[in-house]
Parts: C-alpha cells; structure tokens; sequence
C-alpha cells in the first residue's frame, strides 16, 4: 500500500501499484466517498492484506462505512472484500447482481446485504445520490461505475486508468506525452476487444461519457485526475481501436520480467 491521500474535500483514495520492470507502474486505487452514509469504493488488492485495513482506518472508522460499492468482481477490486464486511457489520455490498452470484463460488456472500445495482440506477447515500454508469471501457462485463451527482466527480472503473512512469497522486503530474502513451497501451491491454469495435458506435459510447460532464475522473488505475481532462482523455479512447495490440509474453520472456521483478540480493 501506499499512503492514502485526499483526491477531492470528500474522497480520499487508498493507493497501491504494481510495479512492470523497464515499463513503469500500474496504480491500482480503492476510494473512501465521505458521504453522509459512507461509501467505500473497491476494496484493493489480497496481497496487501491488513496494510489496506489499516489505510482504510486511516481516514474513517470501518465499522461506520454503509455501502460498498463494488465495481466489479476482480482480483485487484476485492482483496479485503471480506474482511471488511466483518469490521463494518451495517455495510451493504453494491454490485452488479451477478458479480455476487459469482464470487459466491469463493466467498460466502451475505446474499441479504447485496443491493443489486444495474446502469441507470440511483443510489441514495444520505447527502447525495449515486448515478450507476457503465465505463466506455473494461475487462469485465459486470463493471458499473458512478457519479456524484452532488460533485460531478466520476469513478470510471478500469476506464482511463494508464501505466505511468512512477506513482504519484496527480494524473496532471504526469508528463502529457507519458500519460497519453501510457493510457492508451493500458485501454489496449485491459480491452483487447476494442480493435474489433465499430469506430461510430465507439464514439457514441465517448459521447455518453462526455455529456455526464464530470468535474474530476477517479479510475481504478490512475493518478487522481482532478479539472479539465476530460477531452484529452476521451481523446486517447477514441484512438485505442487503431492501437497495435502487443501479444501476450512468451514463457522465456515471462521468466525475464520475474527475473526483473525479484528483490537484489542483500
């Protein structure tokens, strides 16, 4: 884990990231929504274990968190799922219905506080309201995103995330060339099936994402990204279907980036 920070007055994100040898790094975020009924969004990765408790903790008290809102069912996205739903006994678990059903196969989900959520529903969390939306890109099909209708801060799932050259808590950090480069081999990675998408279509999906006008963009895998970058990022979206998809690597080239990864001696 890295140390928590705040994104927004009422968002704090939870941070870790994955290092890629001789690439850069993959943010990997879970969020803390400060509303009246607290939300916890995404509950990071399994290897950092109690570290990610205790950055939670940092920022609110677990037992007073009302929703989780989860994004999807990925390994990356709920890590301490479980955990967490012993430390906060009057949370309830907001997903995609399926996603429930099936990470039913390896935790015991409390089926009773599941609130099933779809795109275009509303959720209401004390102070404001959450508008379920899909993200214009993912690698799971049970993704849901929202926005604050009360901020107009957006959280886009994998959608916008980047491999940047080092962690930092600002996407404007980020040189411009770096970040678009890094963005659109992420889109490309994570959404190998956009090279077969319809370039219209596409585009009507970005539009969507334009006309909901967010204040800020708060992915599960980028820097907070706080202003105006909206356009120049639905700009590098709109590029990733004509983006060269890099195979996966080979056994031998596998063993080189384990290699690269593995502590120096000493």
């Amino acid at each position: 884990m890295d140390a928590p920070y705040a994104a927004t007055p009422d968002v704090h994100v939870l941070p870790s990231h994955l290092p890629l040898p001789g690439i850069g790094v993959v943010p990997i975020n879970a969020y803390v929504l400060h509303a009246e009924e607290p939300v916890v969004v995404d509950t990071g990765v399994g290897l950092d274990g109690e570290t990610f408790i205790d950055a939670l903790s940092s920022v609110l008290d677990p037992a007073t968190i009302r929703w989780v809102w989860l994004t999807h069912d990925d390994a990356d996205h709920t890590g301490a799922i479980e955990r967490l739903f012993e430390l906060a006994p009057d949370a309830r678990l907001v997903c995609h219905g399926l996603a429930a059903l099936r990470m039913s196969s390896w935790w015991g989900v409390p089926m009773d506080r599941v609130h099933a959520i779809r795109v275009g529903d509303r959720l209401a969390v004390g102070d404001r309201t959450l508008l379920a939306v899909a993200p214009p890109l993912y690698d799971n099909p049970m993704s849901t995103g929202f926005i604050d209708e009360a901020t107009g801060v957006l959280f886009s799932v994998d959608s916008f995330g980047a491999i940047i050259p080092e962690p930092t808590t600002d996407a404007a950090e980020v040189p411009a060339e770096a970040l678009a480069g890094g963005m659109a081999s992420w889109a490309a990675l994570d959404s190998p099936w956009t090279e077969l998408v319809d370039r219209d279509r596409f585009g009507r999906v970005l539009d969507r994402v334009r006309q909901l006008q967010p204040t800020s963009i708060l992915s599960s895998h980028l820097p907070a990204a706080r202003g105006t970058s909206l356009e120049s990022f639905l700009g590098v979206l709109a590029s990733v279907p004509d983006v060269e998809h890099a195979p996966a690597p080979s056994a031998e080239e596998f063993q080189q980036m384990l290699a690269a990864m593995a502590p120096a001696p000493g």
